[in-house]
């Protein structure tokens, strides 16, 4: 049955299908490298997390990797979060998510060679119920007519807040669905949170409608 995601502006036809094409490690996709690779195996960060955006499509080069470990400390508000799912989260919570997004709006980091694509993939690993990922098809299809307006004055912590409640929103008008995609995941021995499963299949339609 088709899901509705990105305020019902994006239609995937069957998303069952979509899915166990991304899990298929012989596809080439980021999973299972991505979503298995293991650090520390706490919600902390350590350096090996600064690493694992190049599993998933982001380069971290040696620059890249200086100014992540100069933001550490700002984003270590990642291991305090709380243990909700991003469908349960109040939106308190939603904003304390967009909080950790804020150092790339703060000198020195704004402009710079790290933006939102790069952390999202950082943090997402350490809560993948929580903390969605980000990246520019996910923007196209989140501020698409109809979904989230577009700002060029909007700061990064804005537009996460937003971001977070409309994948909140989408995760809660299709609940049934994403429970069914859970064990079609589980299944296919991918064990993966409705947020992530969000992801991969925006990512996924919005590069076949592209």
């Amino acid at each position: 049955m088709p899901l509705r995601l990105c305020a019902g502006t994006l239609v995937v036809e069957q998303p069952d299908q979509v899915l166990l094409d991304y899990v298929d490690a012989r596809n080439g996709y980021a999973f299972p490298a991505y979503d298995r690779l293991v650090t520390n195996g706490s919600a902390a960060l350590v350096d090996g997390d600064l690493l694992a955006p190049a599993l998933i499509g982001a380069e971290v080069d040696r620059g890249r990797f200086a100014l992540l470990r100069e933001m550490l400390p700002a984003l270590g508000g990642i291991a305090s979060l709380p243990a909700v799912p991003l469908e349960s989260a109040d939106d308190a919570v939603v904003e304390q998510v967009a909080d950790l997004f804020a150092v790339l709006d703060e000198a020195p980091y704004a402009g710079k060679g790290v933006r939102g694509t790069i952390i999202s993939k950082v943090l997402h690993r350490k809560r993948p119920d929580l903390v969605p990922l980000y990246d520019s098809r996910i923007f196209e299809s989140y501020t698409a007519p109809g979904g989230i307006e577009r700002s060029t004055h909007r700061s990064w912590r804005e537009f996460m807040a937003l971001l977070c409640t409309q994948m909140r929103d989408d995760l809660r008008a299709e609940s049934t669905a994403f429970d069914d995609l859970v064990g079609v995941a589980g299944d296919a021995g991918a064990l993966l949170t409705r947020l992530r499963i969000l992801d991969i299949l925006v990512w996924r339609t919005a590069d076949a409608w592209h």
